[in-house]
């Protein structure tokens, strides 16, 4: 996979040479304290404000005097994060509809939104059964409505609920 022309490994590479491991505090552009490194998946490196947690490629970052830096302060990091999550939230509900289509993360079919109801549980009619699921386990793309798990975790899920004895 190459990002931004650079391989992984060079990539992995120049996340090392900035400085950037789990755990270490990340800067601004002016030296103040943005976050702190949570966790480093390939080229993406995870940064929490203590507000907020936001996943940079690893190109973001620089070597800087005291550590790692970033082109945003903590302010600009937490809004730009903030204002992504409105975002995404305004897109999902707008595809959190009754009537609309439901796919699992790797874009299967599972079923079409019947209901969304007030206390944040969506009703889906799936192919042999209706179920329903807490409104954190979807996402959305331009498509509509996605669930954050694949179909087969859903069957899974929906086998293991109708196999589990009634208290």
């Amino acid at each position: 996979m190459a990002l931004a022309g650079l391989s992984v490994s060079a990539q992995a590479q120049s996340i090392a040479a900035a400085g950037v491991s789990v755990g270490v505090t990340v800067y601004g552009p002016q030296g103040n304290e943005v976050g702190k490194v949570e966790r480093i998946d390939g080229d993406i490196v995870t940064i929490n404000t203590g507000k907020n947690a936001a996943a940079l490629n690893g190109a973001s970052f620089a070597k800087g005097a005291n550590g790692p830096v970033i082109g945003y302060t903590k302010a600009q990091l937490d809004e730009a994060i903030e204002a992504a999550n409105q975002q995404a939230k305004a897109k999902l509900d707008a595809a959190l509809v009754a009537g609309n289509a439901l796919r699992g993360a790797d874009g299967v079919s599972v079923g079409t939104i019947k209901t969304v109801n007030e206390d944040g549980t969506i009703v889906i009619d799936g192919s042999s059964q209706t179920f329903s699921l807490n409104r954190d386990l979807f996402s959305a793309d331009d498509q509509g409505p996605v669930l954050r798990i694949t179909s087969q975790q859903l069957q899974d899920a929906l086998a293991k609920t109708a196999a589990a004895p009634a208290s």
